[in-house]
């Protein structure tokens, strides 16, 4: 038996460089499921969401055509069988360009589908030693040329192998699920996605079955499964995968290779046993030659980035060091959003937020999203419906009337909230509304600030109505995990201070500071960066202390590749 790994992240040397595989978040069902292979049953969209389908360029070389399935293993990476991949003439591989492959899709008749999307092919790696006359290391890897946003109906499978101290199970004789596109009953091409159990069987009895088929076929690293009697994979369904479920998650066992066919029609028999590659026999050799390179960030290689820091995000007038309480407030924080419900009173705001693009807001959980809620941008002063106020040299001046509009749909993990706006922020078109800048590069990522700039409105007081600010001190977690531990009231989630949160408080006038002054939830925490001159966002608020914790905030650095995931134009 295959021994499992146990490190959350599994690194394998390939031509000197790191492959990661994330073993704790593979191979979960995470769609609401709502609700064919030969003689199997119809799936669910999103059921199977590592289940792919590979395309190849028709002879007019301007479509594309449904050939084979694959599966996705991790975002960049499909696994699937060299013969989908190779031409059938010769062991050479298929130019990239040539294959397209289509993730998250159920329905393949369907041009588009909301939940799937096309995907070029960067690299196509067959097994270097597979045999196209006895399907031996019937085994490829597609490397795609951005890598697959992972949402409910896109998530990779894990590979066969742990390292946590539990041993997947020997599936000899064990029912695997097999799913794909491929002929039915009626031997048709399958427009939705069918699945169907087929019980692994052992060698004896699938040589037993037809000796002179797989006398010449089977190997080491192939086994069989199957019914006999009408059920499992056809024409189509090659390079899918068997998937097997262990505590939770599913597993990739075997790649669909090959199965003897009824005369001369070249049409899969289901009479008879099915061939799989053993993909657990060649976990080694998908490590060593995954093409993936380590300097591939996920956050800068991913095919959302450009739609964040664009423009003038986080605009920043005065000149590097200029001492940000000297700074005016009004028509600075130009990203500043003000939630609340329509039937609450304007002059109030329960909740902030902060505007990331043009289409997305980030904030926290302090609105019940499940009603309307309003979002107001370029706000300063609630309790006038047109700002006017000093800045520079007592300067006077009047903003252009503020922006409201409401949450179209969001999406939240742990307590951070990304919410798309019904209509777009009107950004470039009045000087009071723009977009915060996301720390994309990997130094801002990790790096921690001393200080930083905190905006929001309060919860109460005199000044509730006007946006603030604070320069408050970065507190450190063992600290702030001590103080929280004493805190009576706090939940366990609040006493939790993990790499997610950033503690911060005014360490030199109380007075200014958020703890006794309290900021609402969602309330800002930036930074400006020294090259570029503008304000980054790291921080969102979570709660309020009420004067007696640290203020703790969702460090927005950690959540960077979830957030990118989740937008769209």
């Amino acid at each position: 038996m295959i021994r499992l790994i146990t490190a959350t992240i599994l690194l394998a040397t390939a031509q000197g460089q790191e492959v990661y595989f994330d073993d704790k978040t593979c191979g979960f069902q995470l769609a609401p499921l709502e609700g064919l292979i030969k003689n199997g049953f119809k799936s669910r969209p999103g059921e199977w969401p590592w289940h792919v389908a590979l395309f190849h360029r028709t002879p007019n070389g301007m479509e594309f055509d449904y050939q084979c399935a694959g599966t996705l293993v991790h975002k960049y990476l499909v696994v699937t069988a060299a013969h989908c991949v190779t031409l059938r003439s010769s062991r050479k591989r298929m130019a990239p360009a040539n294959v397209l492959v289509k993730v998250g899709r159920f329905n393949i008749s369907e041009r588009q589908e909301e939940q799937g999307s096309d995907h070029e092919v960067e690299l196509v790696l067959s097994h270097r030693d597979y045999k196209p006359l006895t399907f031996e290391n019937d085994i490829a890897i597609l490397k795609l040329k951005v890598p697959a946003i992972l949402t409910p109906y896109v998530q990779p499978i894990c590979l066969w192998k742990r390292d946590d101290g539990v041993v997947l199970p020997d599936v000899s004789r064990s029912s695997g699920t097999v799913v794909g596109w491929g002929l039915t009953e009626n031997d048709t091409v399958s427009s939705t996605l069918n699945q169907a159990f087929m019980p692994v069987v052992s060698i004896h009895d699938c040589l037993e079955s037809d000796r002179n088929f797989f006398g010449h076929l089977l190997n080491a690293k192939s086994f069989c499964a199957g019914f006999k009697n009408g059920t499992g994979v056809c024409n189509g369904d090659s390079g899918g995968g068997m998937y097997f479920k262990h505590l939770k998650q599913w597993y990739l066992k075997g790649v669909v290779s090959f199965s003897n066919i009824v005369d001369t029609r070249k049409i899969c028999n289901l009479k008879q046993y099915v061939g799989f590659t053993d993909a657990a026999k060649y976990l080694e050799w998908i490590y060593e030659n995954a093409p993936i390179n380590p300097n591939e960030d996920p956050v800068l290689g991913h095919p959302n980035v450009r739609l964040i820091n664009q423009g003038d995000c986080g605009k920043n007038e005065y000149i590097f060091g200029y001492s940000e309480d000297r700074k005016p407030v009004i028509q600075q924080y130009l990203w500043m959003a003000a939630l609340r419900h329509p039937f609450q009173n304007q002059q109030y705001v329960p909740c902030n937020g902060v505007l990331i693009n043009r289409n997305y807001i980030l904030t926290t959980n302090c609105v019940d999203w499940h009603d309307e809620v309003s979002v107001t941008l370029g706000d300063y002063n609630t309790g006038d419906v047109r700002d006017c106020h000093p800045r520079d040299d007592d300067e006077y001046f009047c903003s252009d009337p503020v922006q409201t509009t409401t949450v179209a749909e969001y999406f939240q993990k742990d307590q951070l909230v990304l919410a798309r706006l019904s209509s777009p922020a009107i950004i470039g078109r009045r000087e009071h509304i723009e977009a915060i800048c996301l720390p994309v590069e990997p130094e801002l990522r990790n790096r921690i600030f001393p200080k930083y700039i905190l905006t929001g409105w309060k919860e109460s007081g005199e000044d509730s109505k006007l946006l603030q600010r604070a320069i408050v001190d970065v507190i450190h977690q063992n600290v702030c995990r001590n103080e929280m531990k004493k805190v009576p009231y706090a939940s366990e989630e609040e006493k939790n201070i993990t790499e997610s949160i950033v503690c911060v408080r005014n360490l030199e006038d109380s007075t200014k500071s958020p703890r006794c002054e309290d900021y609402q939830p969602g309330t800002t925490l930036q930074a400006i960066e020294k090259k570029s001159n503008r304000y980054f966002l790291f921080g969102v608020q979570t709660g309020i202390s009420y004067c007696t914790q640290p203020e703790r905030f969702i460090a927005i650095a950690k959540y960077m590749e979830w957030i990118l995931d989740n937008i769209r134009p």
